[in-house]
């Protein structure tokens, strides 16, 4: 199997721009991303993740109440990474802030995150899979009985995505339902940059890119791991005891 080089020579995006408005009951003074979790920010533990993975640059594409970002994570040398800032200067939707970030994204190959959700993925595994299949894009897929609130990617033998259904207007109307969701986690080869738009108005990953992408090479990876997407509020409250059990207390680099 063809792999590549290093884990090390692919960059990290992560898309940490939204304005939260579910959680502002909870989160009103920070970006969502920076929702404390057993007293540090989500996007720590995404951060740490990446740095034990062996991932060394990583791009945080900012909007609201970024600064408090910046100012957390620095340059990124305390967390044993560099970190670098794209920051929108007006909601330009996941897929607008991705574009956005093209200047800073050096490799050909690169990973996307959501600055929201967490996933449990071998990444070594995802990143061969996605280079022996010469993919444009690869999309995490994780296991959920809540398809109804996330929707559903519906997957082929070979696991060529062939649909996205759509997750339910009303929370009133999330019911139990088996299937394959959205996990966060891509990897995208750099011309998939060239297929969005350029912003305003707002472009979406989910609504427009990935359904644009079906039928040119879109795959989807499966993992029945963890996943939580700290959206709305009692997930946040779920996620004080899950993550750190799970991915540990993800201190700053020591050395």
């Amino acid at each position: 199997m063809e792999t590549f080089a290093a884990i090390k020579d692919i960059p990290a995006v992560i898309l940490c721009g939204g304005l939260g408005t579910r959680l502002r009951p909870v989160v009103s003074d920070r970006p969502k991303s920076m929702a404390l979790i057993a007293s540090r920010p989500f996007l720590e533990y995404q951060i740490g993740w990446l740095r034990d993975n062996g991932i060394e640059d990583v791009v945080l594409c900012t909007g609201y109440l970024g600064e408090a970002i910046r100012d957390h994570f620095g340059n990124g040398s305390h967390f044993g990474l560099s970190v670098r800032y794209s920051r929108e200067r007006e909601p330009l939707g996941t897929a607008g802030a991705l574009k956005d970030s093209e200047d800073f994204i050096k490799a050909d190959t690169f990973l996307v995150l959501n600055g929201d959700s967490a996933v449990e993925v071998d990444l070594g595994g995802l990143l061969a899979e996605h280079k022996r299949r010469n993919s444009a894009a690869t999309l995490t897929v994780a296991k959920s009985d809540r398809t109804d609130r996330y929707g559903q990617v519906q997957l082929d033998r070979e696991n060529r995505v062939t649909a996205f259904s759509e997750k339910r207007a009303s929370e009133s109307q999330v019911s139990s339902a088996w299937g394959w969701i959205n996990g966060g986690v891509y990897v995208f080869e750099r011309i998939v940059l060239s297929l969005i738009p350029p912003a305003p108005p707002a472009v979406s990953l989910e609504t427009f890119l990935l359904p644009e992408l079906i039928g040119k090479g879109l795959h989807g990876f499966r993992s029945e791991g963890y996943f939580i997407d700290i959206g709305v509020p009692e997930d946040l409250e779920r996620a004080q005891e899950e993550l750190p059990r799970r991915y540990g207390y993800v201190h700053a680099h020591s050395g």
